[in-house]
């Protein structure tokens, strides 16, 4: 089953002083500093250490996942000064599941602001609608207790508790939200 993915990464306005942008060249320097963060690499899959080769490669590869239309990540930026300062997308897409997983990351000082609830929020309405997707969801570990905020917050509720995958092993809980439509049950 394929899905109304665009050919290339959408902009997503999510409000004045935010949206969901590409990914684009010239955003590798910001990108190789922000994932120094150690809370990044704590929660995240990234590499560790992360070099700007690994920003390189991930700017490839995102762009490359839209092209094909398994989706990708999009920057987050203030529209002003449009500098990157969080990364949000699809980690996977399941067209016969009609789900995708969304992974995200948010540098440290742009933390405690509302702006990964307020980008989780767009980006599972884009996929939810636009795309029209059944359910997105977050893979978060248990002891990631902001980002289980993040999902409360955005409308996921708690659907799996200690699972692992190939993907990643770690025991994680899966926070889940629903499309609300005619003949499917938003739980």
């Amino acid at each position: 089953m394929d899905l109304p993915l665009p050919p290339s990464a959408p902009t997503i306005p999510i409000r004045e002083d935010l949206r969901l942008r590409p990914w684009r060249v010239g955003d590798e320097d910001v990108l190789t500093a922000a994932c120094q963060d150690p809370e990044i690499q704590r929660w995240t899959t990234i590499p560790t250490p992360y070099t700007r080769e690994n920003a390189d490669f991930f700017l490839e590869i995102t762009a490359s996942d839209w092209a094909s239309g398994a989706g990708g990540s999009l920057a987050l930026v203030n529209p002003r000064e449009d500098v990157p300062f969080g990364s949000f997308g699809f980690v996977s897409i399941r067209a016969d599941h009609r789900a995708a997983e969304i992974g995200y990351w948010l540098a440290a000082e742009q933390r405690g602001h509302g702006y990964a609830s307020s980008a989780v929020i767009a980006l599972s309405e884009y996929a939810l609608g636009l795309v029209g997707l059944d359910e997105v969801y977050l893979r978060i570990d248990p002891l990631n207790l902001a980002s289980a905020a993040v999902a409360r917050r955005a409308g996921f509720e708690r659907t799996e508790t200690a699972v692992a995958d190939a993907r990643t092993p770690e025991l994680l809980d899966t926070y889940t939200r629903f499309a609300a439509r005619a003949g499917h049950s938003a739980r």
